[in-house]
């Protein structure tokens, strides 16, 4: 169990956290020391020593928790490295100090706020665990998609802010749920899913700090927490006691920005097959039950649930190609500038803004070196993640007959990491060349079917 000596033994000088937190909060000195039941002067000799006694960072905890008012206790998080330690060395719940109070009304509010502002607000749930019993190495709060992980933080994947045994530190991450998973699997889970996601930002000063793999919590044996250090994806450290309102707002942001970048186009197959597995699962179970009249087997899948990730997946689908024929109209325009060939770039047109179905986004043209110009016609495909050495894309019918009727004057464009700083054209092809062919692999997904009786 983490005591009150944790804080001796990470050399925090506690007159001097709270010194800084008063300074910030709008707790008067005078009241503070009235509520402890001690002098003006007292209070002062307080702030100047390094240790305190059990006893008065209790009754200091007590005092501050009874004087923070609910629209400030985000400063509270100054006071973590003495909170957590100082409730869990009585035996009380955290949720019963300040604490408790922070991560329940004062994160749970700028997490909510964050959602409001996002598209998927409506399935966007936040909750937390504010310590108790076994579990109180693990102090943390989240916010998770309900389509996704659609019975808690069991399972799938989201958003949380984990909090260290000692209080001191807290990594804002994406993380895999941890039930029913192997410190190892999970750990090997996570890697890949970092890797990829780590290459989309890299060089991208907003998400500077991010960093993939396990995180240190602390003193978590034996408890939960332990699979929580192996679960994370990616995340950012923060010194608790440092931590401030608008970047913590700012960074959640970005986070959930790159949750579901991650979610649809990486993670998605996967959340397909454990759905289906799941449903697969029950099934079986209610077949062996079914002469039992009082079992009752529900799927984990709902089928309104699955319609709408869809139609989020197409709607997320759908902005990343806007972003990315944008990208190419205007490269387009700046490689003809460039080329000296500003006069031209009336003859380059983002079609599919006007009309859909021609078979390609933007005509476009080249010119050669003896100044003849030659029409050419981008089919665009955008992806927010990396395409390493592969990208998958979807084509339609009409592009796949327009790209062999058009043959050499028609491209494939691929861009990759849309959205982010280093986005960039992963690869330009005509499709249906002779060597272009041999790179190209096409799956049929859909059949078109007739009955006859």
């Amino acid at each position: 169990m983490v005591g009150l000596k944790s804080v001796e033994e990470s050399n925090i000088h506690v007159g001097n956290l709270v010194e800084r937190f008063l300074e910030s909060s709008k707790i008067k000195k005078g009241n503070l020391a009235v509520s402890m039941g001690i002098s003006r002067n007292s209070l002062t000799q307080l702030l100047q020593n390094e240790v305190w006694s059990d006893e008065v960072i209790m009754q200091f905890i007590n005092s501050v928790n009874e004087l923070t008012p609910n629209d400030d206790l985000l400063n509270s998080l100054k006071l973590f490295p003495i909170g957590i330690p100082a409730f869990l060395e009585v035996g009380k719940s955290v949720v019963n100090g300040l604490v408790g109070r922070t991560i329940k009304v004062g994160l749970k509010h700028i997490f909510t706020e964050v959602i409001k502002q996002h598209e998927f607000k409506e399935n966007l749930v936040v909750d937390g665990s504010l310590g108790q019993g076994n579990a109180a190495r693990s102090v943390w709060i989240g916010m998770r998609d309900n389509r996704i992980s659609k019975n808690g933080f069991s399972e799938g994947v989201y958003i949380v802010l984990l909090f260290d045994s000692k209080g001191e530190f807290a990594y804002l991450s994406i993380a895999f749920a941890v039930s029913d998973k192997e410190e190892d699997m999970l750990e090997a889970m996570a890697a890949v899913s970092a890797t990829k996601i780590m290459e989309v930002i890299e060089g991208d000063v907003r998400y500077k700090g991010i960093q993939p793999g396990s995180i240190d919590l602390g003193d978590t044996a034996g408890t939960t927490a332990e699979k929580y250090e192996k679960s994370v994806i990616v995340s950012k450290k923060y010194a608790v006691k440092d931590i401030h309102k608008a970047v913590l707002e700012e960074d959640l942001s970005l986070m959930l920005e790159l949750f579901y970048d991650f979610i649809f186009e990486d993670y998605f197959e996967v959340l397909e097959l454990t759905l289906l597995e799941d449903k697969e699962g029950n099934e079986e179970k209610a077949s062996k039950n079914k002469s039992n009249k009082k079992s009752k087997t529900n799927s984990t899948i709902d089928p309104e649930t699955h319609k709408k990730l869809l139609a989020a997946r197409e709607e997320h689908n759908n902005r990343i190609g806007r972003e990315a024929e944008a990208f190419i109209y205007n490269l387009e325009i700046s490689n003809l500038k460039k080329a000296g060939y500003g006069n031209h770039i009336h003859l380059v047109k983002h079609v599919s803004k006007e009309k859909d179905g021609l078979g390609y986004d933007i005509e476009s043209i080249e010119i050669d070196s003896s100044g003849n110009i030659k029409n050419k016609y981008l089919e665009v495909k955008g992806s927010s993640l990396g395409g390493n050495n592969e990208f998958t894309f979807y084509l339609s019918k009409r592009e796949l007959a327009v790209a062999k009727e058009l043959k050499g004057n028609y491209r494939l464009v691929f861009v990759e990491y849309v959205g982010y700083e280093k986005q960039r054209i992963f690869d330009e092809i005509i499709p249906f060349g002779k060597e272009e062919e041999k790179r190209i692999e096409m799956k049929p997904i859909m059949y078109k079917c007739k009955f006859k009786k």
